[in-house]
């Protein structure tokens, strides 16, 4: 990417003006496409009532294409969901359960591929692996698995440490047993380029609101074809339907031959309206590029913090982890460090008493070099 091409997509963020915005994995700002493209939404149905149903599904449509473009998916195995959880618990609804089954969870997964299994499935029994060994490797995985194991649920990328599961490698062992693969990627689309049309992956979730820059309340979710009509009917409402008009509302309409049938009712148009223009900028930066710079930028980050001290807990490797630097210091008030860091304009999270960091493709070098300037220096307090 060139400094104009990388200036041109900087312009598209007015976030950029006020701050050093590095906080992608807890929010991602909207672009002024994507902000228009919600505004021009609200306008028609202020000014006209409504957008016509098939006006707005073929809007709805578009981006459901380019939602299988960053998959590597087909359009028919995507849906849209509200958030990573509804599509959490679709797919557990859709799994058909059975006395004595077990799965195979994280033990320190972000809360959302956590509590719906234990809601959800009290009877079943769980088996826990960390993301701490999940970065040497999956066999910690497949050790736990036995011919009583349903399904494994894994977060693709882990919320804190930033550590990257080898979903490959897991789907692989599933696909030659009677295992189904559920993956939260909450933390990694959008960073990671990565292709699950044609990886044996039976489900893939997320919501729009970080690494993929769409509104909060917007998600996608991708339901392996193969495996469909081998799903217990769930999650399944009058919009699951085929439905060209409402003029005949009594006939009984035929249900949704892909994953839309999981679009139970009003879609929030607004929100996918904004996600299918996100999306868009994504394609149009390229995908291997936006990834290429998260892993630059990255690098940058974990050299500066280790030179004023901080210890990095995300993996070195770059095939381990994905686009969060986590970082601490046990001489520095880390409350006080990250306040003082974002009075001085600099975005970040506090989590479990670390810095997390999650720059962007349209983040800059300069802005990652004066971030760690504002760092503390060995040995010196927070002013």
């Amino acid at each position: 990417m060139t400094d104009a091409q990388l200036q041109a997509f900087r312009d598209l963020f007015p976030v950029t003006h006020r701050y050093v915005y590095l906080d992608h994995a807890a929010n991602g700002p909207l672009a002024m496409p994507v902000a228009r493209a919600m505004d021009d939404y609200i306008e028609r149905c202020s000014l006209h009532g409504e957008v016509p149903y098939t006006e707005a599904e073929a809007g709805v449509e578009e981006g459901r294409a380019l939602a299988a473009q960053l998959l590597g998916a087909h359009t028919d195995e995507i849906a849209f969901v509200k958030n990573a959880s509804a599509g959490a618990i679709i797919a557990i609804g859709s799994i058909e359960w059975h006395p004595g089954d077990n799965i195979v969870m994280m033990k320190d997964a972000f809360p959302t591929n956590v509590y719906p299994f234990h809601y959800l499935l009290p009877h079943v029994e769980k088996r826990y692996v960390t993301s701490v060994e999940l970065a040497n490797g999956s066999d910690c995985v497949f050790r736990l698995v036995d011919r009583h194991t349903r399904a494994i649920a894994i977060d693709w990328v882990h919320f804190l440490s930033g550590v990257r599961a080898d979903i490959a490698a897991i789907a692989s062992f599933c696909r030659t047993r009677a295992v189904h693969i559920l993956v939260d990627a909450m933390q990694g689309l959008g960073a990671v380029e990565q292709s699950f049309g044609d990886m044996g992956v039976d489900f893939v979730f997320a919501g729009g609101g970080k690494w993929l820059l769409g509104p909060q309340g917007s998600g996608i979710l991708y339901v392996n074809s193969e495996i469909l009509p081998k799903l217990k009917p769930a999650n399944l409402g009058w919009l699951s339907a085929q439905w060209s008009d409402f003029n005949d509302i009594y006939t009984q309409k035929p249900l949704k031959p892909g994953a839309s049938r999981f679009e139970e009712g009003t879609k929030n148009y607004i929100g996918i309206y904004g996600l299918r223009e996100s999306l868009r900028i994504l394609l149009d930066a390229g995908l291997g590029e936006v990834a290429e710079r998260v892993r630059m930028l990255g690098q940058l980050l974990r050299q500066g913090l280790e030179e004023k001290g901080f210890e990095v807990v995300t993996p070195a490797d770059p095939q381990r982890h994905a686009g969060i630097i986590t970082a601490s210091r046990s001489d520095v008030d880390m409350s006080a460090l990250h306040a003082s860091l974002k009075q001085q304009g600099y975005v970040c999270s506090l989590r479990e008493n670390r810095l997390r960091l999650s720059p962007h493709f349209y983040n800059t070098d300069k802005e990652i070099e004066r971030f760690c300037a504002a760092l503390p220096a060995r040995g010196e307090s927070v002013a």
